[in-house]
């Protein structure tokens, strides 16, 4: 059964660039320029691999139809047999992207790479670089030697622009990850990109921001035990709807801060990384949308508890505010939760 989770921690420590090329692309010529060969050093493959990890938290994309999309069926030629195929179809990948570029393109390099998980499922690795002092490269006829990635690959960072890491082998659910740094304001990926991959999200915006919530509330309920024991776990839940009720776009490591507010720093460490992996399992860490507001209703903002007794207990918003204490865990002396609810009255409802 295909997996659900974006790229665990384990198969991130696991990826390793089988094959690497790049071609140039100058935004004034028709053509890119191909490449049949690319010198890298140690250093510069560890380089690369990590964009790949930083592009193994993106947003989960389907290809519109298997049976008609070129990226699909190019990708999957390089995993049957790359060795035949992997440089050809590097350039036809190239060829492509350029020409759905109908706009102004800084000029650059496109990288096709090969990489394996876990020494044996196989991913491709698409990323465009554009050209902004950041690296220099010799050319002796068709082969490139990269001379150097400058510090300024890292400190600037707007010369990463696109990333994509697609899965043709149906190991994952999603068959595409990626990112774009000029999608615009509400936009995962642009609309050139999008049309380069003839792709579309995995899941709706009204989807994801449902799922956020519930996944956050169920993490607080399987790890109450672990909480700061001041905090109702309404309380977590409450962070996660105000952070989504405010944001343009939805970045996890951000409201992962926003969530774990803890003044103890050992287990605030340990909530965010638990928490982390619980959004990294469920494929939800490292999507970014634009949160759907109109599901953040009186609905999804309820919280209800109910006693072994069958005592139902409903508010809205933080606990505190209306007066209400429920311990995370009972009592060490009785083994029972102590409930604490103060009120200036009682109204017989039935």
């Amino acid at each position: 059964m295909p997996k659900e989770s974006v790229l665990t921690q384990a198969e991130k420590a696991s990826a390793k660039i089988e094959k690497f090329i790049f071609h140039i692309i100058i935004e004034s010529e028709l053509n890119p320029f191909f490449l049949d060969e690319v010198d890298l050093t140690d250093e510069q493959l560890d380089f690369f691999r990590l964009q790949f990890l930083e592009a193994a938290e993106g947003t989960q994309f389907d290809f519109n139809d298997n049976s008609t999309s070129e990226v699909y069926k190019n990708c999957e030629k390089i995993i049957e047999n790359p060795s035949e195929n992997f440089f050809t179809i590097s350039k036809d990948l190239t060829a492509s992207f350029k020409s759905h570029h109908k706009k102004n393109m800084n000029d650059g390099v496109f990288i096709t790479a090969l990489v394996s998980i876990n020494d044996s499922n196989n991913l491709i690795f698409l990323l465009k670089l554009d050209n902004r002092k950041v690296f220099e490269y010799k050319r002796t006829g068709n082969k490139a030697i990269l001379e150097e990635i400058k510090n300024t690959f890292v400190e600037d960072k707007r010369s990463i622009q696109k990333l994509a890491i697609i899965d043709v082998t149906d190991y994952y659910k999603w068959d595409v990850l990626a990112y774009d740094r000029s999608s615009g304001v509400g936009k995962t990926i642009s609309d050139f990109f999008r049309d380069f991959l003839v792709v579309h999200e995995k899941e709706t915006p009204t989807t994801l921001t449902t799922n956020t919530v519930k996944a956050i509330t169920n993490w607080t309920i399987s790890n109450r035990a672990d909480l700061d024991p001041v905090q109702e776990i309404s309380s977590y839940k409450n962070r996660v709807i105000d952070y989504l009720t405010n944001c343009s776009m939805v970045d996890f490591k951000k409201l992962i801060d926003r969530v774990i507010d803890d003044s103890d720093s050992s287990r605030k460490r340990k909530l965010k990384k638990s928490l982390k992996e619980f959004l990294e399992d469920l494929g939800l860490y490292g999507q970014s949308f634009k949160p759907s507001r109109s599901v953040l209703n009186t609905a999804q903002k309820k919280n209800i508890r109910q006693t072994a007794e069958g005592i139902k207990i409903e508010w809205q918003g933080d606990a505190n505010d209306v007066n209400i204490d429920i311990p995370n865990i009972p009592s060490s002396n009785d083994g029972f939760y102590h409930i604490t609810i103060k009120t200036r009255d009682v109204k017989v409802v039935k």
